[in-house]
């Protein structure tokens, strides 16, 4: 979707901000903030989650190194929520603390239709895969549902759908009866072929022994890479818009990802999740995974009317991969953001019981580093608890990656997963009053904007703090289709005697606006073109009074 800059009368109020070092949106394993380092970790003894531990129970070593922890919090869901904070009429906010349902702890848990295949069956001249993997996401919800109707207590609770995109089921709340429905009448049913992601080798009749693999298999394995960089892409997008849309919840947030076949790479989706303190819970849901009801006893083909004998000694496809395509995958990812993966295991419901209860008690330290260890290199973590019989769960590093402009393919990306996404993004903390107006035409919208300079990466020049913002503002129809679009690029070169009144009162920006006819919701999207972080809001015009 092209980006089309209009002329509009988005107006800059000039108003300042100040240098601040944020988060590289590739650092893969821990958020890093204005130099700060912060680390999620759950602690375990042998009666499940360890509380009422203290800021001098702990150590965290960075490389090596013991690091004075500045920050600490704890976050328990024995304790209630904060009320939300209440925003005047037509005022919108993508701060989770204006939620109603804002959470205290909180758990995402995410049904993947994409990434559990279907069709395990081998198709004519294929040789038979080593994996049964049908059916996955319906037996994994079987045993979400088993939970949900035995668990005590829920605190907070999201739950998403991923098919082609990312789908919101049910944002966060405690009510276990809509949690419920939400999940029965889900369609659990796999999207993914597992002939084209996953294909075997072809055995044609006339094919025989030791000759290479006909020109088929060369087809079948491109189609296969293709297939597989488009489900990638639309996970990671998925992995983005949940990550952005909790980014702003103070705290470890854990992800309950129901999926199974993860052909990706761990390291990028830590990549996403850790600097939004998410940490990945993958639970597989093939289970204990048996080999395929076609094997023979001997881990042959079962016969297949018509092929030679001697087919059986030919290279094999991906369908025949020693293991499961992904558990190497999950168990990485756990590793590096700090959660833990489930997998080749058939006690689901133990395993998402597990992942809930890490989220009993979270604890975050914090500490900062200065700027010679912003040195572009992996630092090791390591975090001590000085308590026996204990198990601590924490992001195994972070790559202290030194603050550099934003490409044109991160600044173009981070806006398609903010325009596409169904959930706000509160990467960039943005607020709008939106009111019904009749100048200067009938039926116009005024738009009054402020976004929080803390979410934006400046640069010194030596005299002014620099940076740049674009705003995007979108109407779309019931279908979600964009019916008019303008951006406007905000330039910001703010004295140093301004600081304090940036810090008070953001950058403001207002827009009049003439909606169509069919426009049923609004889209503001601001972005930062340093650091490419993008924050949005979603408003339906039903709510604008």
């Amino acid at each position: 979707m092209a980006r089309i800059l209009a002329a509009t009368a988005l107006v800059l109020v000039p108003i300042l901000s100040f240098s601040q070092e944020v988060t590289n949106p590739n650092v893969p394993q821990i958020r890093v903030s204005t130099r700060l380092v912060q680390v999620g970790v759950t602690v375990h003894d042998k009666n499940g989650p360890v509380a009422g531990l203290t800021k001098d129970d702990f150590t965290v070593y960075d490389r090596g190194k013991p690091q004075t922890i500045s920050l600490f919090n704890v976050v328990s869901s024995s304790s209630p929520a904060p009320p939300a904070e209440p925003l005047p009429q037509n005022t919108f906010s993508d701060l989770p603390k204006y939620n109603p349902a804002g959470p205290g702890s909180i758990t995402i848990v995410l049904l993947d239709n994409l990434n559990t295949l279907y069709g395990s069956a081998p198709a004519i001249f294929e040789d038979t895969p080593y994996w049964t993997e049908d059916h996955a996401l319906a037996n994994a919800k079987v045993h979400l549902l088993e939970f949900l109707r035995k668990v005590d207590k829920l605190n907070r609770v999201a739950i998403y759908g991923l098919s082609d995109t990312l789908h919101v089921l049910c944002d966060f709340t405690g009510d276990r009866s809509q949690l419920l429905s939400v999940v029965e009448n889900y369609d659990a049913r796999s999207r993914t072929n597992r002939e084209i992601v996953e294909p075997g080798a072809t055995h044609l009749p006339q094919q025989a022994k030791g000759l290479i693999a006909p020109p088929i298999d060369a087809a079948s394995m491109e189609l296969a890479g293709n297939a597989n960089a488009a489900r990638a892409m639309a996970t990671l997008a998925a992995l983005k818009a949940i990550a952005d849309h909790v980014a702003n919840i103070p705290g470890r947030k854990n992800l309950v990802w129901l999926t199974a076949n993860l052909p990706f790479s761990s390291e990028a989706m830590a990549a996403i999740l850790s600097p939004a303190q998410v940490a990945a819970y993958p639970v597989d849901g093939r289970g204990l995974l048996p080999r395929s009801a076609m094997m023979g006893s001997g881990g042959m083909d079962a016969a297949q009317p018509g092929l030679p004998a001697e087919i059986d000694d030919a290279i094999d496809g991906p369908a025949r991969s020693e293991q499961p395509s992904g558990i190497d995958t999950m168990q990485r990812l756990a590793e590096l953001t700090g959660g833990r993966a489930f997998a080749n295991g058939n006690d689901l419901t133990g395993a998402i019981r597990q992942a809930f209860d890490d989220a009993a008690v979270l604890y975050s330290l914090g500490f900062y580093i200065d700027a010679h260890s912003a040195d572009g290199k992996f630092h090791e973590l390591k975090v001590v608890v000085n308590r026996g019989g204990v198990t601590v769960h924490f992001p195994k590093g972070y790559f202290a990656l030194k603050d550099a402009p934003s490409t044109d393919k991160e600044i173009r990306s981070n806006w398609v997963t903010a325009l596409r996404s169904p959930i706000e993004s509160s990467a960039i903390p943005l607020e709008a009053n939106i009111d019904r107006a009749s100048e200067p035409a009938p039926n116009s919208l005024r738009i009054r904007g402020v976004i929080d300079m803390h979410g934006l990466r400046m640069t010194d020049n030596g005299k002014l703090q620099q940076g740049a913002v674009e705003v995007t503002i979108i109407e779309q129809d019931a279908s979600g289709k964009v019916l008019s679009q303008s951006i406007n690029r905000l330039k910001l070169n703010i004295t140093p005697e301004k600081y304090s009144a940036v810090l008070a009162a953001g950058v403001r920006f207002e827009k009049h606006l003439q909606p169509k006819a069919d426009t049923t919701t609004l889209r503001i999207l601001v972005e930062d073109l340093s650091s490419a972080r993008v924050g949005s809001l979603i408003v339906p015009l039903s709510r604008v009074k």
